[in-house]
């Protein structure tokens, strides 16, 4: 057996608190079962329970396994062992929750046997699948939330806690949204899907689009573990991502592009491209306020580059440059596609060039203020897009919000003057 997940089965999975945990859910059991009609069912129960043990518990209890171990100082310990990456993200995900899926699967049962009466037995079963995966999204979710904080190193481990098990739950509540958004489409007489001009049954589809997504959290629970361990991860499982994400985006091209204020004459290649683009352009921001943008690696990556050693530099490109690299090709392409509509392309141009400069504005706060750079960087960004073109227009200067947002040929020159400056100000920050 894993011997971390062995050690937390001791430490976690305890007689007494099974015993306390099947207590639990045998009284609420019992209470509903005396409990007037209408007040709650025995299988509302449970499922609320489910929630309970497998989602709000099991989330805090995910984001906790490395965090404690941390706080206790056997962390450091734990990583100079022989146990590998995966085995111990399985040790840990599967370990320190193990006292909230015995709880999640004795409720389990009194879930499935009226979803069985009601409807079918496959049905029954795809419902059940569907409860398990929640459970273990949400819970990798927290995990790699954790993970991703204690490479900030913020220091502040209870509110990184709190911030992972909301992720956690979010990432719950969408997966469950999502699949209850299926009875919706279904009822308004749409039970298929177009993707990359394929029908799809709707129900299926979103299924495996979980299972997918379920599989890419738990790779990066791993590469996250992996890099924790100071394993070398290497930049083609982020790169196969980023392609994953941006194919699976553009594939709704005959779905959203019709409920997009697409520019006049894009052709369907154009709005694929602008799916891909957006959800690329998302990545590149949420990774570059998420990763440790640390000045010693950035001026050891520009010696690696100086000195001819490209490839060994490109082995050990964070995630944010590559998602920054893959959005500039993308949003190019895009830019060019777009013949027949000037102002499109000069919109896409625009938004690169201020890509480039949040981007650089990100490493040169993170360079100044530390840990609290990235705050501080939102903080710029929010005054540049928000705050700023509002002054302008208050003050009847409504023509020069071009130096802050994408409009125009006078936006494109603005946004990569800015780009420039700024990302010459990170790199003579990073060189002293």
């Amino acid at each position: 057996m894993n011997p971390e997940l062995q050690r937390n089965l001791w430490l976690e999975a305890s007689p007494f608190r099974l015993v306390l945990i099947a207590g639990l859910v045998l009284l609420a059991f019992a209470a509903a079962s005396v409990a007037p009609r209408g007040i709650g069912s025995t299988s509302t129960v449970a499922l609320a329970l489910y929630w309970f043990f497998a989602v709000l518990w099991g989330t805090r209890s995910a984001a906790l396994s490395v965090v404690a171990e941390i706080r206790e100082r056997t962390w450091d310990g734990q990583k100079l062992s022989s146990i590998g990456p995966w085995e111990m993200v399985w040790g840990k995900l599967f370990g320190a929750t193990s006292a909230n899926w015995f709880g999640a699967l004795l409720c389990l049962p009194f879930i499935l046997l009226p979803a069985i009466r009601a409807t079918s037995l496959a049905s029954a079963l795809t419902y059940g699948v569907i409860l398990l995966m929640l459970g273990v999204f949400a819970q990798a979710a927290a995990l790699l939330s954790s993970l991703v904080m204690i490479r900030r190193n913020t220091g502040n481990w209870r509110l990184d806690i709190f911030l992972c098990q909301v992720a956690g739950i979010g990432a719950a509540f969408t997966y469950y949204s999502l699949w209850s958004s299926v009875a919706a489409f279904e009822r308004s007489g749409t039970s298929t899907i177009a993707w990359w001009g394929h029908v799809f049954s709707l129900g299926k589809f979103h299924l495996v689009s979980l299972l997918f997504f379920l599989g890419w959290a738990l790779v990066g629970c791993w590469r996250a573990m992996r890099a924790e361990l100071r394993f070398a991860n290497g930049p083609y499982v982020w790169l196969a991502y980023l392609f994953y994400s941006a194919l699976y985006s553009a594939g709704f091209e005959s779905w959203i592009g019709q409920r997009m204020n697409m520019p006049a004459g894009s052709s369907p290649l154009a709005t694929k491209l602008a799916l891909a683009g957006l959800t690329l352009l998302g990545s590149t921001y949420g990774m570059v306020f998420l990763e440790p943008k640390d000045p010693v690696r950035l001026r050891w990556l520009g010696e690696q580059i100086r000195s001819g050693r490209a490839y060994k530099a490109f082995l050990t490109l964070d995630c944010w440059m590559l998602s920054y690299g893959a959005t500039l090709l993308v949003g190019l392409a895009l830019a060019l596609s777009w013949t027949t509509s000037p102002g499109g392309s000069l919109i896409v141009l625009a938004m690169l060039g201020f890509l480039t400069r949040d981007v650089a504005i990100f490493v040169l706060m993170r360079g100044k203020a530390g840990g609290r750079g990235d705050f501080a960087a939102l903080a710029i960004l929010g005054a540049l897009y928000l705050l700023l073109p509002t002054v302008l227009t208050g003050m009847g200067l409504r023509g020069l919000q071009f130096l802050f947002l994408p409009a125009g040929l006078l936006s494109v020159i603005a946004a990569w003057v800015e780009g420039v400056a700024c990302a010459s100000l990170a790199l003579k920050r990073i060189a002293r």
